[in-house]
This record gives C-alpha cells, structure tokens and sequence, in this order.
C-alpha cells in the first residue's frame, strides 16, 4: 500500500494558506475548555499536551496556548508540549515558530517543547504520560491508499463508484481505530483526547460530505490531464484521494465497541465552519482573489499526496503537472465562484481515559 501523504506543503505554504484550519481550531474553544475541565490533573503538576498532527505549528500552537493557559488556572505546574507528525514534515518552519513572537513560550516560558516524528496510527511517546491530547484538521487522513482501489473517474469519499465506497470507509474504520487505540495508551488514567477532523452527515440522502464541491472540481481538472494523456489513465484509478470525513456512526463505534474498557466518549458532534475564502469573496466581490486564495488553501493540504501518488508518473514530470492541475481550478474558480463551495462540518470527538485496570503494565 503507498502511505497517504508525507506531510503538508512546509516552506511556510501551509501556515499562510490554511486560514480554514486556524477557524476550525478556533471554533473547538469551549470543548477544549470543557476538556480540560473535566480531565485528571495529576497530583504533582506535572502535565504533557500531545497535538497529534502539528504540520508548521501556527494553528495548533495557538491552540496548545490556549491549553496551557486552561491547565494553568486548574494548578498545573511543569508542562511540556509534544508535537508530533510525520518524519518528512517541516519540522524546522515548526521550531522557527516555537522561538517566533506568537509562540506559546512567550507566555510560558518554562513549558518544554518535545518534537515526535512518527506517524499517529501507532504510539508515539510513552504510555500512560499524556494529560491533554489534540489534535485539528489531521484524523481524517488515511494512513495509505485502499487496498484494490479501483476509481478510474472518481477521486474522494462522495463520488465514489458503490463497489468501491466500503473499501475507503474500511481503511478509515481501521485507521480511527488505530489512531484511537494508540492514544488511549498514551492517555493517562483519567486524560483527555479532543480531535477536530472533517465530518460526513448521514441524516441526509444523499449523504453530506465535507468538501464533496471542491474534491469534485479537482477531479473534473484532473481527469482532463488524465483524458489528454498527461496522467496514465491506469495511475489514476489506483488512487483515492486519503481525506475521509466520518459521520457520528462511524467516530463512535469504536470508542463504544472495541475500545470501550479503556476510553469514556464524553462528546461527539457536528459544526458547519463557514469557509473564509467565501467570506471573502463575498465583501469584496473579486473573483480572482477569491480563486487565488482558495486554490492556495488547496494545494497546501493536498499537494504533497497528489505529487506522491499522481503527479509524478505525469509525462512531463511533477511540477508542471500540478501547476497545470491547479491553475485549471484556479480558472475555473473564478469564473465561477460560486459553484464550489466548501462545505464543511466539522467532527469534534472527546474521549477520556477510563481508569487503568490493575492487571494493565
């Protein structure tokens, strides 16, 4: 199976173009008050934040500020701060960030910052240690492709061809599973996990899935390198693309299944996060700006799995087949601005540790 993604456009791209991600951490503000409200704050002081899916820092240290500044208030003491994502992330624009002026150390300087290169479906620091873990914009990424994907003329979770939909939702199903069980490892007793991740709403027929408009315009641009032959046809149908937002069904089954004798589901829910980009548009009225900034938002979060697993078999090599593929979105978005939104409802899951059994090491 190819790995989904090696991480978001580092350089600096994806913190200056995920303006949407910034809104939709900031939107969790009173579950993350509720979280820490309602961990175990450790007899000693002593306290680990863990944000699982970090990228270049700007969004998540904001939020891990705002932890910081909650655990304070409840009495904790020494602090240190886990930031973890993949080995190929830009792990130097993140330490830039952590010595920059919108750092969390400016406020508390004393709190340790720890960098954990490893991919989230697995453990990534020691079990039982962490008191508040978080993690935005990042749970619904796959760890690899579908096994036996076969979508030569579709690309995401919403136009699916029926055959192949249960293989997607499988490897998410196992990929939450993983994710989950991992973090309840690393959980302490009476710790808590609060994830903000792209949602699908099954209330509805057809079922509403985050991102459907946008991921069907990508897939129209990238089928037209693929029909003129730029793309092989056979790459293409191997590919899907690793973003799957979950519905409620499918966040809680596992907390309340398999899991159940170690995590407590202390929240789970739906919340549309307007689009900036759209607002945006919608003061200023320019298309091209609006078409400029959305494909930016784009390609930060979605270039380095598209360049992996579809660009570079492109004839004339990776580069101008993306910069191709995004400036035919880029066209398309400005003549009509309207016609793909993006349409979000963000997932916010809350778990707790449940207590550790005295027959767990």
């Amino acid at each position: 199976m190819t790995q989904a993604t090696e991480g978001m456009v580092g350089g600096g791209y994806y913190d200056a173009h995920s303006s949407f991600q910034a809104r939709t951490a900031a939107s969790g503000g009173a579950l993350l008050a509720k979280a820490v409200e309602a961990l175990t704050l450790p007899a000693n002081g002593q306290v680990t934040v863990a944000d699982y899916g970090c990228s270049e820092g700007r969004n998540s240290m904001a939020i891990v500020g705002e932890a910081l500044t909650l655990l304070a208030a409840r009495g904790a003491s020494d602090m240190a701060v886990l930031h973890n994502d993949l080995p190929t992330n830009d792990w130097g624009t993140l330490a830039a960030n952590l010595a920059g002026p919108d750092s969390y150390l400016r406020t508390f300087p004393t709190a340790r910052p720890l960098f954990a290169p490893h991919g989230f479906f697995e453990r990534v620091t020691l079990p039982a240690s962490v008191t508040l873990g978080t993690s935005g914009s990042a749970a619904h990424w796959l760890s690899a492709q579908p096994p036996g994907i076969d979508m030569p003329r579709s690309l995401y979770r919403s136009d699916a061809p029926p055959d192949q939909l249960p293989k997607i939702v499988a490897q998410a199903a196992g990929d939450w599973t993983a994710f989950l069980s991992a973090r309840a490892d690393e959980l302490q007793p009476g710790g808590i996990l609060l994830v903000q991740m792209l949602g699908s709403d099954d209330s509805v027929d057809p079922v509403r899935v985050s991102a459907a408009a946008l991921m069907g315009l990508m897939n129209t641009c990238i089928l037209d390198l693929v029909d003129s032959g730029e793309i092989p046809a056979e790459v293409y149908a191997r590919y899907c693309f690793p973003v799957v937002p979950r519905t409620i069904a499918e966040a809680t089954i596992a907390v309340t299944g398999l899991l159940a004798d170690r995590l407590e589901l202390l929240h789970c829910g739906l919340t549309a996060v307007p689009s900036p980009y759209q607002a945006a548009y919608e003061k200023s009225g320019d298309a091209a700006a609006f078409a400029r900034d959305y494909v930016a938002f784009t390609r930060a979060f979605s270039e380095s799995s598209l360049r992996d697993g579809v660009f570079r078999f492109a004839r004339g090599g990776a580069d101008a087949a993306a910069d191709r593929m995004y400036g035919l979105m880029q066209t398309a978005l400005a003549a009509r601005p309207d016609a793909y939104p993006f349409d979000d409802l963000t997932l916010a899951v809350m778990v707790r540790r449940k207590p550790v059994p005295s027959s767990w090491r």
